[in-house]
């Protein structure tokens, strides 16, 4: 196949790295040819040396959407296509804002737009909540307009889709987000700890994730004081990786007492992290896919979460689930899965089951491909 990947709309976090690992994965396909549209934030992570002969790079330095500069971006886009002629255009995460003549799937996962019951809502100002709904009328505008295909990261998501675009689910396809290839290489028993020596009676609880409304993390102020009533016996610490000063500006004295706060962790540490922690705690609102769950599952730790679609799609029977708006529920678990070794034991025996279904990242960019030559 002669393909084009098109990264041109993406500058956020997750859709850069699951781009970046989609594109050196395919080094391992080398029957097929490669026409990559770098933006400036993917491009930040390629070293085009890296690739051989059958990739070409092509770099973009403005969005193809704003203004008299994106005018122009999408008039070098649609020349660039005309030259290639290329079999498939994917444009790894949507809208494209830009609409191809040949074949083009687009991939999506924009939670915000398909799971309108989540009480995210209710947690964010007015001003948000209209600038969310008019990004959504724009954006399945431009998501119907620019192309005919979409790949989402879980059957929920898939569903979900086809209702909010009125298109056939045939034009849809799921291909799960996985870990980290840098869970697959690291050796983390060689690697300097990133966390203190626990206490004796210390259970952590990790939660790798930005501080963002829809991570629910202040939810950490209301546990802390129920938990300290309980008289558990057994220390609880929770692990977070969000910026110093929204830590000190949103959390409690009280809860600090019980957290470590890491700041930012560079992806090549995570898998280190994991393996110093005891589980997985995601008390998230809304998600399209999180890789926090295939990555605890790789590093079989069992997997405390909110009890929403999304993350049953994804977990199945390999996580324990609570009401993340009820931290009297969520203690309940906590204690539960400290004091059930068995119903731990068997979570992390679910996950190495589960996780069969993602498969690497190798995988998933196999996956990817198999689904442009059906197409």
């Amino acid at each position: 196949m002669k393909l084009i990947i098109n990264t041109t709309t993406l500058s956020g976090t997750g859709v850069t790295q699951v781009a970046v690992s989609f594109i050196y994965e395919c080094i391992a396909f080398p029957e097929n040819t490669y026409h990559v549209f770098l933006s400036k934030t993917v491009s930040k992570e390629i070293k085009i040396l890296d690739f051989p002969d059958n990739f070409h790079f092509y770099q973009f330095e403005n969005h193809p959407l704003y203004g008299l500069k994106g005018f122009f971006t999408r008039k070098q886009l649609r020349n660039l296509e005309s030259t290639i002629n290329p079999d498939i255009v994917f444009s790894v995460f949507g809208p494209s804002c830009w609409t191809p003549k040949s074949k083009h799937i687009t991939g999506f996962a924009n939670s915000y737009y398909v799971y309108p019951e989540s009480p995210f809502f209710k947690r964010i100002s007015s001003k948000d909540f209209l600038r969310i709904n008019l990004m959504k009328i724009a954006h399945r505008f431009f998501l119907k307009r620019n192309g005919k295909y979409f790949i989402c990261e879980t059957d929920d998501m898939s569903k979900r889709l086809a209702v909010f675009l009125h298109i056939d689910p045939s034009h849809i396809f799921t291909v799960s987000n996985t870990y980290n290839r840098y869970f697959e290489i690291n050796s983390t028993s060689a690697k300097e700890r990133l966390l203190p020596e626990p206490d004796k009676n210390e259970y952590r609880l990790l939660s790798l994730a930005s501080f963002d409304i829809h991570k629910n993390l202040t939810i950490i102020n209301e546990i802390i004081p129920i938990w300290d009533k309980k008289n558990i016996g057994k220390d609880i610490k929770f692990i977070l990786t969000i910026d110093p000063v929204k830590y000190e500006q949103y959390f409690t004295d009280e809860a600090k007492s019980r957290i470590i706060n890491l700041g930012r962790v560079d992806v090549k540490d995570c898998p280190q992290l994991y393996s110093e922690s005891d589980a997985l705690f995601l008390p998230t609102l809304i998600e399209s896919f999180s890789a926090n769950y295939p990555e605890a599952m790789k590093m079989e730790i069992p997997i405390l979460t909110s009890h929403y679609s999304f993350a049953k799609s994804i977990c199945e029977n390999a996580a324990l689930y609570f009401d993340p708006l009820d931290p009297e529920d969520i203690v309940s678990k906590i204690i539960q899965i400290i004091t059930d070794k068995k119903l731990s034991e068997q979570l992390v025996y679910n996950g190495k089951e589960r996780i069969k279904a993602f498969g690497n990242a190798g995988i998933r960019a196999k996956r990817y491909l198999d689904v442009f030559k059906s197409i």
